[in-house]
């Protein structure tokens, strides 16, 4: 008996220690610090939305265009809708973690299985094997259980111009396939990796009898690649390594004109793969970063843009397939134009392949290969280097300023501002590389009226191809003791033609400073400061211009509810210089407040705009005392009928003998301008 209670408390105590150790572990899972790490999911399960190949890739903290293919096939991935096509297709991005089953039901393990011969066995079980996972996927997520996927973060800010960006494709058939491109933004707060992107797409489905029809809605994921800033050197996509290796221990074709050229391009299949449907397609121009290399003195008239006459649609080859280190040879019989100049010229070409035999993604990748033209005709003789050396002997780019602005639009001094230029190579034909442009100021009393903000004065454009613009900008500091006028900027150019190297070129650009208009007032002179009603006060005080600019039109405008409003012309004012303003101002209502006077001056610049600044004066307002009013009765008056004798406080009568002084003054004042205008006429 002892025993077994001995072994119950044991057990208890076990339990007490078991439930505890739950607990903290529990606790620790649940509040434990998260830490985001990167996802990737097997797009395989699909079945709308596919990766581009290569992956996309985006920089941390930095803009990307996110390029999405949309389609299906009725047969991969997990929602094949069973119909030929569907309606009113819409695709948006989505941070919607319950778009991943969008009615939270899982898929049916009874879905048909396309391979249920005996002699597709293994794809019969690969099949139901995936399809498995994706219904397991498609449940957990719809639980929360999983976002994205594999507990990744989501990697793209989410904001109103991301998640409302909508592409509508319209009527999809099946097998047909469509791209779109999302403009988003990479978080700054993430790691490099691999992320899952939920995508979500909304189609309607026509009536069927499989019961699976109308307006239905999917998520689905696509895999982007997030890499540290300047870890490659194009942001938008990945550098890999190329299926095909491209001329491997051929010699250059060469050909003069007027004869035929005749050759072949060899493209090995290095991968370890075979390669399907496989498409090499010549491009018919240059590249635009390519450049022909000269072999003999060209002639003026002679062009160094594509060599061949195009007599064909297109040169496309197709190979249905090409085994590992397999050597295909595409070949073609070209036409020299009669005025290529003689060299070496880069063809271009673009190959195409798929990675399985029922793929739906093509994968893509360019490649250079060089053919030697020798165009006798279009031979200069050199120029002999013991003559005087002329510039007109060679050719060069021209290049020019094709527009510019400033933001903000005026430019004032001693304040910054930013020059943007567009650049633009206006050769028909001729490209410029290695360009360097150097802005220099007019000087006004030895001083440069513009400085840069960093004070680099130079920038850099690698190439600019004929016909190409592109825009380059300083920040510009505008010096604050010029006069408003236009000042001179320099463009200097030096730059790299293909027969013209550092040719040195000026544009001048005229940039308008403004001044910021600035006034003073003084010598206000108020006389008298206070006034009855009907009565009038004198103001007079000067405005100071202590600006650059004139001041056109000035104005004055008084304004108060105890006065009459009241406006002064006191008209331009130079640089310097002083206006005076003389203002009668009426009295219409007792003060109630601390006498302010709201003195309003306008004036104009040049172009006619008005600009305000504001002032104050003190005016007080009184009673009417009325014409009766006689001053010997202010000392005492006497009420006869009551008998009583009131005495007149001694600071009203103060006030009633400003106000009565201040009337006489004016009166006088007014007089006295009479009289020289009298003189005057």
């Amino acid at each position: 008996m002892r025993k077994n209670m001995f072994v119950n408390v044991i057990i208890k105590k076990a339990f007490g220690v078991y439930l505890i150790c739950f607990f903290v572990i529990l606790a620790l899972m649940l509040f434990r610090p998260y830490t985001s790490h990167a996802s990737y999911v097997d797009t395989n399960l699909n079945t709308f939305v596919h990766d581009s190949d290569p992956t996309p890739e985006g920089i941390i903290g930095q803009d990307m265009q996110l390029t999405v293919r949309i389609g299906y096939n009725g047969v991969n991935g997990l929602y094949n809708p069973n119909t030929s096509e569907i309606n009113n297709v819409r695709v948006r991005l989505s941070q919607d973690q319950n778009l991943v089953n969008t009615n939270g039901i899982v898929p049916s393990a009874n879905r048909s299985n396309p391979y249920d011969s005996d002699d597709e066995a293994s794809e019969s079980e690969a099949y139901n094997e995936g399809y498995q996972a994706g219904a397991s996927r498609a449940y957990n997520a719809s639980l929360g259980l999983t976002y994205p996927v594999d507990g990744g973060k989501y990697p793209i800010e989410i904001n109103a111009s991301t998640m409302t960006q909508e592409q509508k494709l319209g009527t999809l058939k099946k097998g047909e396939y469509k791209e779109i491109t999302f403009n988003v933004h990479i978080r700054s707060d993430i790691e490099a990796g691999y992320y899952a992107v939920p995508v979500s797409v909304f189609y309607d489905v026509p009536y069927n009898s499989s019961g699976s029809y109308g307006s239905l809605n999917r998520a689905e994921f696509i895999n982007i690649s997030v890499v540290e800033s300047g870890t490659v050197n194009n942001p938008a996509t990945t550098e890999k390594e190329s299926a095909f290796v491209v001329g491997e221990g051929q010699t250059t074709p060469a050909a003069s004109y007027p004869d035929q050229m005749d050759y072949s391009v060899d493209f090995r299949n290095q991968t370890r793969r075979t390669l399907y449907d496989v498409k090499v397609h010549m491009n018919s121009t240059l590249d635009e970063d390519a450049e022909m290399q000269n072999t003999a003195y060209s002639k003026s008239i002679a062009t160094k843009q594509f060599p061949f006459e195009i007599s064909q649609s297109n040169y496309d080859q197709t190979f249905d397939t090409v085994e590992p280190d397999e050597i295909i040879s595409p070949s073609y019989s070209m036409g020299i134009k009669r005025n290529t100049a003689s060299g070496y010229y880069p063809i271009s070409y673009t190959v195409t392949y798929k990675s399985t035999p029922d793929a739906t993604l093509q994968s893509k990748e360019k490649h250079t290969f060089y053919v030697n033209i020798n165009n006798p005709a279009m031979n200069d003789t050199e120029p002999d280097s013991t003559r005087e050396f002329n510039a007109n002997d060679r050719t060069k780019a021209r290049l020019v300023v094709g527009s510019y602005h400033t933001e903000p639009e005026n430019v004032y001094a001693g304040q910054a501002f930013k020059l943007f230029l567009e650049i633009k190579n206006a050769s028909a034909d001729i490209n410029a590389s290695n360009i360097l442009l150097t802005v220099d100021s007019e000087k006004v009393d030895n001083s440069n009226v513009f400085s840069t903000e960093n004070g680099t004065n130079s920038t850099v454009i690698n190439a600019l191809n004929a016909g190409e613009s592109k825009e380059v900008s300083w920040t510009m500091i505008a010096s604050a003791g010029v006069n408003p006028r236009s000042y001179a900027l320099t463009i200097n150019e030096k730059y790299d033609s293909p027969e013209f190297k550092n040719a040195e070129e000026k544009v001048t650009l005229d940039v308008v400073v403004k001044q910021v208009a600035r006034l003073s007032c003084t010598g206000y002179d108020i006389m008298p400061g206070s006034v009855s009603v009907g009565n009038e006060s004198n103001i007079m005080f000067n405005i100071n211009n202590t600006g650059k600019v004139i001041l056109y039109n000035v104005t004055v405008d008084f304004a108060a509810d105890s006065i009459q409003n009241t406006n002064a012309y006191v008209g331009n004012i130079k640089p310097g210089e002083s206006g005076t303003v003389d203002a009668m101002v009426t009295g219409i209502a007792p003060t109630t407040d601390d006498g302010t006077i709201n003195v309003t001056i306008t004036y104009e610049d040049i172009n006619g705009e008005e600009s305000t600044q504001q002032e104050t004066i003190n005016l007080f307002v009184t009673e009417d005392l009325g014409e009766d009013f006689n001053m010997e009765d202010m000392d005492t008056d006497v009420t006869e009928s009551s008998g009583v004798k009131n005495i007149v406080p001694a600071g009203i009568i103060a006030v009633l003998l400003s106000a009565v002084a201040g009337i006489v003054f004016i009166r006088k004042r007014k007089k006295s301008k009479e009289q020289d205008i009298d003189e005057t006429i």
